[in-house]
């Protein structure tokens, strides 16, 4: 229950704005952003980019933590870990200044990612579901835009913040604004409706199978792979894409309306992918994601420096990109329902973790190696065909036998 007792109604927009803008601020500032703090780390610290993008490699924190908080999320329901969440991730920014090693870079960015699955992961997948059975793929898009609403923003005031003062109140002012969301999830987040749609919610939740089923199907493995790949862009892509850019022949500052234009489309494109997953296949909607990401990175690459030609490359990925993130949990509802969304969105995460070491280590130690990330992003294309083979496989198993795989 909440702290502050408000009727249904007030209470699930309420749930639905906390989430856009914890969203808003984790993802713009941790995610398009990332590449803005490279080159101020590389001049306080000494460290390389492989040093730096280690800092990335330990989301593995969240995958570890995922199968744990999702086993409980389904027991316990979502607010708590919200909330929990939230106050660490706010803290594993405004600490940052106090930074003195490269040790220290490390254990700040595990205290953030520790907070993903009970935010990102599971909050806007749950809750949003649980709150708007009725619209529940448009509403999950809603929620989930707010991360391309930061990447809007948040790139072009950090780097003011960080022309005009240093790139630690940046990281303290994100922080702060994240500790007021954490507090005001506190008073205002509930669970679930009450009395008159609480039933309806029950049956909601009672869609689908249940955990322990589910893990031993030929789909829950498929779908891992797939979502697997796809998540590269999270971990290996965005995070290193300013800096990409810039390498391919954009300045800094064109790099960075390059990262808040990706976040603009990706509002649209969440609605659109969202409003389509109500209608059609969330699965088939993901591989048309990926799709775009991958010819967009080719058009990228297939440039060689001309500026048309990158910008044409940045649409296409930024259509594609938006997309994911509002697809993922609908991808698991689609195949095994609501029962235990919780459970099976957490190991399955937990089963990805190799990617979100590997992906970022990899953009690093390229670069390091190259002073590009040319080759690296050749080897991101090939990992999304995988990743589109195996989303279609468990399309095609769901479509044929939604229980028996």
């Amino acid at each position: 229950m909440s702290l502050l007792n408000l009727n249904d109604e007030k209470t699930k927009w309420a749930v639905f704005f906390l989430i856009f803008f914890s969203g808003a601020l984790i993802i713009g500032l941790n995610t398009y952003s990332f590449g803005l703090f490279v080159k101020p780390l590389e001049d306080e610290f000494g460290w390389t980019r492989e040093q730096i993008s280690l800092g990335y490699s330990v989301s593995f924190v969240s995958s570890l933590l995922a199968p744990i908080i999702g086993k409980f999320v389904d027991i316990k329901g979502t607010k708590i870990f919200l909330v929990g969440s939230l106050f660490l991730i706010a803290f594993g920014f405004i600490l940052r200044p106090l930074m003195t090693n490269l040790n220290h870079w490390i254990i700040l960015n595990s205290l953030v990612f520790a907070g993903y699955p009970g935010t990102l992961l599971l909050a806007s997948g749950i809750l949003m579901q649980v709150w708007f059975p009725k619209s529940r793929g448009r509403m999950v898009a809603l929620a989930t835009s707010g991360h391309n609403a930061g990447g809007l923003v948040i790139p072009l005031v950090t780097l003011v913040v960080i022309f005009y003062s240093n790139w630690k109140l940046a990281y303290v002012f994100f922080g702060g604004m994240l500790l007021l969301v954490a507090i005001l999830s506190l008073l205002f987040v509930k669970n679930s409706p009450q009395k008159e749609d609480l039933k309806k919610k029950k049956d909601i939740q009672k869609e689908g199978i249940i955990f322990n089923d589910a893990i031993r199907t030929k789909k829950f493995f498929f779908l891992t792979l797939g979502i697997t790949f796809a998540m590269f862009t999270y971990n290996g892509v965005m995070p290193q894409m300013a800096p990409h850019l810039e390498t391919e022949g954009l300045s800094l500052t064109a790099a960075t309306i390059a990262m808040s234009y990706i976040g603009a489309m990706g509002i649209l494109s969440k609605l659109f992918f969202g409003r389509l997953s109500e209608k059609y296949s969330s699965i088939l909607m993901t591989c048309i994601s990926v799709f775009l990401q991958s010819i967009g990175l080719s058009v990228i690459l297939l440039s060689f420096g001309n500026i048309l030609g990158i910008w044409m490359g940045i649409i296409i990925f930024g259509i594609g990109f938006g997309g994911l993130g509002a697809l993922i949990s609908l991808n698991i509802t689609e195949c095994f329902g609501l029962k235990s969304l919780g459970s099976i969105f957490g190991t399955l995460s937990f089963l990805g973790i190799w990617a979100s070491v590997s992906a970022p280590w990899m953009m690093g130690r390229i670069f390091d190696q190259t002073s590009s990330y040319r080759n690296a992003h050749l080897i991101v294309i090939a990992i999304f065909i995988l990743g589109i083979f195996f989303l279609l496989l468990t399309r095609y198993i769901n479509k044929k036998n939604y229980l028996l795989s």
